[in-house]
């Protein structure tokens, strides 16, 4: 395998944090509409069932595209998918922008989603292919909590620029970022190793994957389905349920991003060194389990707990994935990674595509947070069974 042996430090900083730039492009959409719900409800009339859909569009788009982008990683290459990224994302965001009323709000969302679908194959990709196992930990960890980064700087500038500038001109301003990061992929992250005689791109795509893909997907569509009800609707619960401003709302979401990013960088530096990955996931969704139920008790206990609440599950629900995709490429293989991360790609977002509308659904019939978040504690405590039921397995096939 070619190895990433950059000249300077530079090199090595400047493959990592565009690396983790499209992560937090290709996964910002939905936070971003999250964190400016209020506005867009307001401005466009939606209902919070309607923004779950927009968010469905989002993540469905996004799951069913997974499982081809991840194909077009391994035939095409990280680097070229990578630029997609960018692409993909700046085009939702300024579509969004410039929506008059739900159906463009939906496009923008499912050309959104396929920006989602294209970040983690294509980084993944070059990872397996520029980096050797064992060294991986600390960057995979560094290239996921771009998603987090985005969270938090989305949280805190979006509310500020949307009350400034309206919400429409700092979804503009986001997507011309976007623009200007995919000119610059070229001059920072090295080219794909060329395939030899005998080993030809598309060889990734024939035979089977490792059972181990099958269970990271099941596990990743369950806690997606709760961490995605959490994502859409935190500044809202917070606006709604417990009464705070749109800022404070919007800081909520931004702490709880910024936690996510030292979490993602530590659970999977520590993951590395172990065996297997069924443990830290497994303790991963038993922590999720108690945020969300934390969430829950918020309203009757104080507005602390939801401070409290937001943290945990930033060092959980939004953290799982830095440890997920350090197993699908240990498990997979770098000739197979983008397929294998397409495919728990494809459970993690059609889970992030159910449970948004199903949530909003919920508190647009009951009046009320409270049953919507009971499924949401299911859903974790489910994962975290599939993670011991894995674990055994792999276990057993090890003895065997």
């Amino acid at each position: 395998m070619e190895q990433l042996t950059p000249a300077t430090l530079r090199s090595r900083a400047g493959f990592t944090a565009t690396l983790a730039g499209a992560m937090a492009a290709g996964t910002l959409v939905a936070p971003a509409l999250a964190v400016l719900a209020s506005f867009v409800i307001g401005d466009v009339g939606l209902s919070r069932s309607q923004l779950g859909l927009v968010m469905a569009a989002y993540y469905g788009v996004a799951a069913v595209g997974s499982p081809s982008v991840g194909r077009l990683a391994d035939r095409f290459g990280g680097r070229r998918l990578l630029v997609g990224t960018f692409l993909l994302s700046a085009a939702g965001f300024l579509v969004v922008a410039a929506a008059p009323g739900l159906l463009l709000l939906l496009a923008g969302a499912a050309i959104g989603g396929l920006g989602q679908a294209a970040a983690n194959p294509s980084t993944n990709k070059l990872l397996s292919v520029h980096v050797a196992p064992g060294q991986r930990g600390l960057i995979t960890g560094l290239k996921q909590s771009g998603v987090q980064a985005g969270v938090f700087v989305a949280g805190m500038a979006l509310p500020t620029l949307a009350l400034a500038f309206g919400w429409r001109a700092a979804m503009a301003g986001v997507g011309l970022l976007f623009l200007a990061a995919a000119a610059v992929v070229r001059a920072v992250v090295p080219a794909d190793p060329a395939a030899g005689p005998a080993e030809p791109r598309h060889r990734s795509d024939r035979g089977s994957l490792p059972p181990a893909v099958m269970w990271l997907a099941a596990y990743g569509g369950l806690m997606g389905a709760g961490a995605g009800a959490v994502t859409a609707y935190l500044p809202l619960y917070a606006e709604e349920g417990l009464g705070l401003s749109v800022t404070v709302a919007g800081a909520v979401a931004g702490v709880s991003g910024a936690v996510g990013f030292v979490s993602r960088i530590t659970w999977s530096t520590v993951s590395e060194r172990g065996a297997t990955f069924s443990r830290p996931l497994g303790a991963i969704a038993l922590l999720a389990t108690v945020s969300a139920a934390g969430l829950m008790a918020a309203p009757a206990v104080g507005v602390w707990l939801l401070w409290v609440a937001a943290v945990v599950h930033a060092t959980s629900g939004l953290a799982w994935n830095s440890v997920g995709m350090l197993a699908v490429m240990h498990v997979a293989g770098n000739r197979q990674a983008g397929r294998a991360s397409g495919i728990v790609l494809l459970g993690f977002l059609a889970g992030f595509s159910i449970g948004p509308p199903l949530f909003g659904w919920s508190v647009d019939t009951t009046g009320s947070y409270a049953a919507g978040l009971a499924v949401v504690v299911l859903a974790f405590a489910a994962a975290g069974i599939v993670m011991l039921r894995w674990s055994r397995v792999y276990v057993a096939d090890q003895a065997a």
